[in-house]
């Protein structure tokens, strides 16, 4: 299998492979497959799903005799099929049959496929210019055939070479066996589709599809199908009118099996006439649960109003359509968007007991009065309604009188877009059932009413609302409040979440990209007795990022020892991780860490003014992961050093002002990963060095170190564990990697153990060292960004390589050239080599057959 190798050819020699049975070239970059490939004899099975580039198979596959299952899926720049394809007779998969153009492979290869089974797509039938060659394809023999699909290119250039007459002619011919459960029809250029469509010669047809029959004026008679349960009608522009035609020659009751009904894009679609309306009985669809009417512009009226089953209703763009649902007593999700003459707001009220109504892109619309009619509906969401100001229609004086007419079953209200609401009425928190609350892009909303939540609400989450000040104090002291998420993202008018205490019941608070937050409790002039409330909170995350303006995380108190992840803060012990990010004015984290001895992690990124950070770190036992990253400022570690006992990564970078690295490396006999990349001016190690047990090392911009495992003979051959070793940009100096010891006069060996070198940003590097070739374990080797390199080792690279990857290295690119590159011959060993971006050669002899 070379399944997902980014190989743009395969050589001639895999013809040489003549028992191979099994051959995966799915989702690689090949173009062609070569001639040879009609040579492999006993080939089983030929995968090339997810080929976007294959343009062609081999001229000929008449040989592959004993091929079962060609997998082409997917395959959208296939030309043609090969010529023989239908002397192929054992072969019961074939996902993608390509007709050619003039004397490319044509339908009537298909005729001795006999054994095809599960699905086949048959596409640029534009190409059939013979009827017969489609009435040779024999399609209704093919009994074990159980998904067709039949596609025309889209005729998106008008051009006249295509004639409707023969299209016409050519589907009536691919006619499929009675055994079929799933049609599609794409692109057909024909003006009309052909009589075995309506009648009963496809009786378990599940699912058709008709997409971009331009040139159709009307549908087929599909309503005597008997086990159609799935119609899709998408793209047929010329169609006017919906009738009699389309539920077929008087059927009892049309449709009597369809579960969805799809139209889309119907743009001149004007009337949909009911069956038996003319009588003044409106039956068919007994079955129909869903229906989606999406960006039908002039279609006007009404749709069937008596459905019965109708569960989901989604309408999209239509304009002109009026809707009723006051007989569909088994609808519970409306949808509607962009319906300007739509009436929705009396529906509600006729909505079953499990229900959601969705209203978007209603820009004529105020849609005042929403909540006076929502008793049975459990979902509410409002989008992109910038009249709409209110969702009752008055503020009643009595509140009693208000809990009555809501007393509803709605758990979730979402409004989005609402640039007109300015406040949300009382009654709006007095949904006894109410669960969650999403408000986002109502830029108007300046308060939320001073009332208690609804005691079932847990999570709320409100998003750029520009001009929100504050949030109800009554949220934050009530105790018979569930919330449990509360999440607040781009409100810049805030200035903090609460003046005392956060919600006793809350779990989870997210603070996000709140540009003038400053804290998140005020508790200015409230008496000590009070302010320490909510240390019984059972807050277990806690995450504030990119506040540029915060100065603290709560003004007095310490957070409650539930807390188990935080992003900033004074922290309590039972803390297992803890993350600051993006808190640029933050100076201090916590003074000492001593007694968190559960903390397993530490992230601090892109907080420049931190100065310093929490001492007692080495008495964090549990400690596994410390990343420091991106803090100008900071200039020290903390005097006791690092844990030993766990440490196993170990991350510094971009802190320019760090003067030394932090204590006793060396002892840390647990690491596994370390990453420095400090730059400046930092002194050289310790006289002990790095950890020799490390499994990876990245070092970035640091010469001092670099010099120092040359001063103190300390080359990495001493990491006896080393496997993946990164150098970047250590020293502007070095012309020969690995690094030279001049006393000496040799290289500093690398270790064996090494699977995996990179190399990064060395300007004036020029060669690799022969004592590469010693590496006997590598197999992946990356150079990038080394303008002067040009010299290989004299003795090649090592054997076990796998994988070479070079960018930015154009002097030993150009010798790796294919075409007469001088280390071409060095490369042909190395099953994945890509440069500059380009895989250039893969060698298929690695690979099992």
């Amino acid at each position: 299998s070379l399944r997902g190798y980014h190989i743009p050819e395969l050589p001639d020699s895999i013809g040489d492979l003549r028992y191979l049975r099994y051959l995966n070239l799915s989702g690689t970059q090949i173009r062609a497959l070569p001639e040879s490939v009609n040579k492999l004899y006993n080939l089983h099975t030929l995968l090339l799903e997810d080929c976007r580039k294959l343009k062609k198979l081999c001229a000929d596959m008449g040989n592959l005799l004993k091929l079962h299952h060609l997998k082409n899926s997917n395959t959208d720049s296939l030309q043609k099929m090969p010529v023989g394809i239908g002397r192929l007779t054992c072969l019961q998969t074939l996902c993608n049959f390509v007709v050619g153009k003039g004397s490319g492979s044509g339908l009537r290869e298909l005729k001795l496929l006999t054994h095809l089974h599960g699905t086949l797509n048959i596409s640029k039938l534009e190409n059939v210019k013979c009827v017969g060659d489609a009435k040779e394809a024999q399609l209704d023999g093919k009994k074990n055939l159980r998904e067709l699909l039949l596609r025309w290119a889209l005729n998106t250039d008008g051009s006249s070479s295509r004639e409707a007459k023969t299209e016409n002619d050519v589907l009536d011919m691919l006619k499929p066996h009675e055994i079929l459960e799933q049609f599609c029809i794409s692109g057909y250029g024909g003006t009309k589709f052909p009589a075995w469509l309506g009648d009963s010669s496809l009786p378990n047809l599940v699912t058709l599809k008709f997409e971009n029959c331009d040139m159709c004026t009307a549908l087929p008679s599909v309503g005597q199908l008997p086990s159609l349960k799935h119609l899709s009608v998408c793209g047929m522009s010329r169609v006017k009118r919906l009738g009699s035609e389309f539920y077929g020659n008087d059927p009892p009751i049309p449709f009597p099996c369809l579960e969805t009904l799809i139209f889309e894009n119907m743009q001149e679609w004007e009337d949909w006439i009911p069956h038996g309306s003319s009588q003044g009985v409106v039956e068919g669809f007994p079955k129909l649960r869903e229906l989606h009417i999406l960006r039908c512009s002039k279609l006007k009226g009404t749709f069937p109003e008596h459905l019965p089953a109708l569960e989901m209703l989604v309408i999209e763009g239509c304009e002109e359509l009026s809707v009723s649902v006051s007989s569909l007593p088994a609808l519970c999700k409306l949808q509607i968007g962009g319906c300007k003459k739509v009436v929705w707001e009396s529906a509600t009220g006729h909505l079953g007991s499990q229900n959601s109504v969705v209203c978007r892109d209603a820009s004529n619309q105020s849609h005042n009065g929403l909540l006076q009619d929502i008793c049975s509906l459990k979902r509410l969401t409002i989008g992109s309604c910038p009249k709409l100001q209110s969702l009752v229609a008055e503020e009643e004086k009595d509140q009693q009188q208000q809990l009555c007419e809501l007393s509803c079953r709605l758990e979730y209200l979402g409004l989005s877009g609402c640039q007109g609401l300015v406040k949300l009425p009382q009654s709006s928190l007095s949904l006894s059932s109410l669960r969650e609350i999403y408000i986002c892009y109502c830029s108007s909303l300046v308060s939320f009413p001073e009332v208690a939540l609804p005691s079932k609400l847990k999570k709320i989450r409100i998003s750029s609302c520009d001009a929100l000040k504050s949030l109800p104090e009554a949220w934050m002291c009530d105790t018979n409040s569930s919330l449990e998420i509360l999440s607040i993202l781009y409100c810049h008018s805030l200035t903090y979440i609460a003046e005392v205490q956060l919600p006793p019941s809350l779990k989870r608070l997210d603070i996000k990209d709140c540009d003038n937050i400053r804290t998140l409790t005020v508790e200015e002039g409230i008496q000590s007795s009070s302010s320490r409330r909510y240390t019984s909170s059972l807050l277990k995350q806690l995450r504030i990022n990119r506040c540029p303006s915060l100065t603290c995380i709560f003004s007095k108190n310490e957070l409650p020892a539930t807390l188990d992840s935080l992003e900033v803060g004074n922290l309590p012990p039972s803390l297992k991780s803890l993350e600051v990010l993006n808190c640029s004015k933050l100076e201090s984290i916590a003074e000492r860490l001593d007694n968190n001895t559960s903390l397993e992690t530490i992230t601090v990124s892109f907080c420049k003014n931190l100065k310093n950070l929490p001492s007692g770190l080495h008495n964090l036992h549990q400690l596994q992961e410390i990343s420091i990253g991106r803090c100008g400022n900071l200039e020290s570690f903390p005097e006791g050093g690092l844990p030993c006992a766990k440490l196993s990564k170990l991350r510094i970078y971009g802190c320019e002002r760090l003067e030394a690295l932090p204590k006793g490396l060396h002892n840390l006999t647990s690491l596994q990963q370390l990453t420095i990349g400090i730059g400046g001016a930092l002194p050289s190690l310790e006289e002990d060095g790095l950890p020799t047990n490390l499994h990876s090392l990245w070092i970035e911009g640091n010469m001092e170190i670099w010099k120092s495992m040359i001063e103190r003979r300390r080359g990495f051959h001493r990491f006896s564990s080393l496997r993946k070793l990164t150098i970047e940009g250590c020293d502007d100096g070095m012309v020969s990697f690995p690094l030279e010891d001049k006393r000496l006069g040799t290289a500093l060996p690398l270790p064996a153990s090494l699977t995996s070198l990179a190399i990064y940003n060395f300007p004036n590097l020029e060669r690799l060292s022969s004592s590469f070739v010693d590496l006997q374990n590598l197999t992946d080797l990356g150079l990038y960004n080394c303008p002067k390199l040009k010299y290989f080792p004299e003795k090649g690279l090592p054997s076990s390589l796998l994988r070479l990857q070079i960018e930015g290295c154009p002097l030993i690119a150009e010798k790796c050239r294919k075409d007469g590159g001088q280390y071409w011959d060095l490369l042909t060993h190395i099953p994945r080599v890509q440069i500059a971006s380009k895989s250039v050669f893969f060698d298929l002899s690695t690979e099992d057959g």
